[in-house]
């Protein structure tokens, strides 16, 4: 099978988002930032736009697909991948992603633009380098990004989901710095 053809373009600007805040311990807040790209892209079968969610959209109990080039196990200094990995994660209910993490002695600070996704046996998950691409869920026959990957204490491992930025918390300012 012959690769998808690719675009290498510049980054011109970054706007991050006004909340963010960086935490040693915690997952970082409203970790986001949306880049401007030199020129626009050419889309094809493997470059599309997404839709963002409904400011009140609500992914818990779907299944969404985490996609990025980030380890693809946790051997100390191995480095990413150079091919797209994607995985599916259950989304969970913000009361199952703090009981999972207490039951791991993990103390979790929740925040409402967070949510976890992942699986109980750890089976599958985004890790090291995922930090930034995307979590999506098909709604409606149509690909919406629920959310943006964030943060997780491992990867794949049981009770320990990923952590994910909620981006129907913040679709209002993202659409107001793309112009749609």
């Amino acid at each position: 099978m012959e690769p998808l053809p690719e675009e290498i373009l510049r980054v011109v600007h970054k706007i991050i988002h006004p909340n963010f805040q960086y935490r040693i311990t915690q997952p970082d807040r409203f970790d986001l930032a949306l880049l401007r790209l030199s020129r626009p892209v050419s889309y094809r079968e493997n470059i599309l736009p997404i839709c963002l969610p409904r400011h009140d959209a609500s992914f818990w109990g779907q299944v969404g697909v985490v996609a990025g080039w980030g380890k693809t196990d946790t051997t100390y200094g191995k480095t990413g991948t150079n091919i797209l990995q994607k995985a599916t994660v259950p989304i969970l209910s913000d009361a199952e992603c703090l009981q999972w993490h207490d039951h791991k002695n993990i103390n979790l600070e929740l925040h409402s633009e967070m949510f976890c996704a992942g699986h109980s046996d750890g089976h599958m998950d985004a890790c090291l380098g995922d930090s930034g691409g995307p979590l999506i869920v098909q709604q409606d026959g149509r690909w919406v990004l629920a959310g943006i990957t964030s943060a997780g204490f491992g990867c794949a491992v049981d009770h320990q989901p990923g952590i994910y930025h909620k981006v129907a918390d913040t679709a209002g300012w993202i659409a107001a710095h793309i112009n749609v």
